[in-house]
């Protein structure tokens, strides 16, 4: 009898474990997110190495960073029209370049799990165009629908994580 027992409560906890397993590795189903962009530039008054990105959920962290990257302007620019109500900003960067004609492109917004998933491409200058020998540094800044995610994440087109924020 305890033999029969301890046979069912193992078949049991195996029936149990193979559910579990399978449930676990299903994939995360993606699902796309609405997104603007607010600006799109070439310069920034920032260190950054790059590729990253910053989030803001509020709009007073948002206008201090924005007047932050644009500190070396005369007059200091306001910053693009943002809605947090249900959104967030991102900012985000290639880091410094050493010629003019690069730009970021986005590919793709989507929710995996509880993140907010960007893929995004650095354009580079066709080869045979003439550039400016000018330091620059690609940028956006978007705003897309918040979702309860707790993490963003920067991909490149391979699906290779470049920079994340969590929040």
């Amino acid at each position: 009898m305890n033999n029969k027992f301890f046979s069912l409560t193992f078949l049991v906890f195996m029936v149990f474990l193979s559910l579990t397993v399978s449930i676990s590795a299903k994939p995360q189903q993606e699902k796309s997110v609405e997104y603007r962009i607010l600006e799109e530039e070439n310069h920034a008054s920032l260190i950054d190495t790059g590729p990253s990105i910053l989030v803001f959920t509020d709009h007073h962290e948002y206008e201090v960073f924005y007047k932050t990257i644009h500190i070396d302007r005369e007059p200091v620019p306001v910053p693009p029209e943002a809605d947090f109500t249900g959104n967030i900003v991102i900012f985000l960067s290639y880091g410094e370049k050493r010629t003019s004609g690069f730009s970021i492109e986005i590919r793709k917004l989507y929710t995996r799990g509880n993140a907010l998933v960007i893929r995004a491409v650095l354009r580079s200058p066709p080869d045979d165009s003439f550039l400016s020998q000018v330091i620059t540094q690609p940028y956006l800044i978007l705003q897309a629908a918040w979702e309860g995610y707790i993490r963003v994440e920067l991909i490149d087109e391979t699906g290779d994580l470049l920079d994340h924020a969590n929040f």
